[in-house]
């Protein structure tokens, strides 16, 4: 219940976009107006991330992720009164973005902790397929839906889907995860930082992410579609290097379902340089099939590195603090990759595309890879001990099954 709750949530989340630029553009609105309202997105991230970890470990995991669903479905609800302003619009997707703030981190916790260890790669593995087969499937529907009735009928289709995957966690029933003493909000937000601090490779891991998205990953989203029509002469390569990512991805979050890497911290920051052949594609795109192949062996990548990430980090954090640990790595890349995709124009114009090519090809490598010389980044495995002495994470909190609300 809870993957496929999951599942029509990353629906609903690629099919809002869509609807919401079409909507836009309908109310006389350009591409900058297109720009500064999903920025309202990123936004709400960085403002609600560490509330959304602090709540989450704080409550039933159930009953945010209820919470937030409901949420957005009253928001989707709005944009079904139509001809929406640029400015209503932007107001809809900060608080979308708000709520997805709360329902991640609670919905990696919960998936944690309703899960045995030997079944939390499989799980981690569908939330990657879930996330891939919506970036594949998702952005097309939507945009069919809007274009062949209206953005009215896009929301309705949001909003169903959020209501689904509301409704798909009435039944569920999770661990209870007995917390801690009560503290300040702030001292708990800086337990859950001081989880990430004590853990080398868990602090190395977001940065390195954190970099990787500003330095390569921006960068390339921002480029991709000018080297599509400079070099092949239209809008061809971009889109299907997209999907043939996510295709990738979904490969590699299919292909994690089986493989038990011994090492898996190496397989992970393998997996992760992986992304540093993108920008060398778009330096040197030779032809369509290069850039395809190459942003299929990013989605691989990507997804090994994610799955092998949370499934260890589950593994290693104790569980009534593992939301905020989640909601400090959200935090992290939702600060860099506004930051990088602001940076890519006026950067490209300073020292020209290739150079800005060049160091994010660099940077997509080495950074992961400089990752490898932290103690215990191999096996993605630290030699602290749990909150309260405890050596064994899972062991730090006392779990009682029952109705998590």
């Amino acid at each position: 219940m809870l993957w496929l709750s999951f599942t029509m949530s990353v629906a609903a989340d690629q099919i809002f976009p869509v609807t919401v630029t079409i909507a836009a553009l309908n109310a006389g609105g350009t591409a900058s107006t297109v720009g500064a309202i999903f920025t309202c997105r990123w936004i709400a991230l960085i403002v609600f991330a560490l509330l959304g970890g602090l709540w989450a470990d704080r409550l039933p995991r159930r009953t945010v992720m209820v919470a937030s669903l409901g949420f957005q479905c009253c928001v989707a609800a709005v944009g079904l009164c139509g001809n929406a302003s640029p400015w209503l619009l932007a107001l809809l997707v900060f608080l979308v973005g708000g709520a997805e703030a709360f329902h991640r981190p609670a919905y990696q916790a919960c998936l944690s902790s309703v899960l045995t260890p030997a079944q939390r790669p499989a799980g981690a593995a569908l939330t990657a397929v879930s996330w891939r087969l919506g970036a594949i499937i998702g952005p097309g529907l939507g945009a069919y839906v809007v274009t062949a009735w209206s953005a009215g009928i896009g929301f309705l289709a949001v909003l169903t889907a959020y209501l689904l995957g509301l409704v798909l966690l009435l039944p569920l029933r999770e661990p209870v995860v007995t917390p801690g003493r009560r503290a300040s909000a702030v001292r708990e937000i800086a337990d859950g930082l001081s989880e990430v601090v004590r853990r080398r490779w868990v602090l190395g891991v977001i940065v390195a992410v954190a970099l990787q998205q500003m330095l390569t990953i921006a960068p390339a989203q921002v480029l991709l579609p000018l080297v599509s029509r400079e070099t092949f002469g239209g809008d061809a390569v971009y889109g299907t290097a997209l999907a043939l990512l996510s295709v990738g991805g979904l490969a590699g979050g299919l292909l994690s379902m089986r493989w038990k890497p011994d090492r898996p911290g190496l397989a992970a920051i393998g997996g992760l340089a992986l992304y540093g052949v993108v920008p060398l594609a778009l330096t040197w795109p030779v032809s369509p099939g290069f850039v395809d192949a190459c942003y299929i062996a990013a989605g691989l990548g990507l997804e090994i590195f994610a799955v092998q990430w949370v499934v260890n980090l589950q593994r290693e954090i104790p569980p009534e603090r593992l939301a905020r640990v989640t909601s400090v790595d959200w935090l992290a890349a939702s600060v860099m990759t506004p930051l990088g995709l602001t940076l890519t124009g006026p950067a490209g114009a300073a020292i020209g595309r290739p150079a800005l090519l060049a160091i994010g090809a660099v940077a997509g490598f080495a950074v992961p890879l400089a990752t490898l010389l932290l103690r215990g980044m191999t096996r993605f495995q630290s030699d602290v001990s749990a909150f309260g002495g405890d050596s064994d994470p899972e062991a730090a909190t006392s779990l009682k099954y029952g109705h998590g609300s």
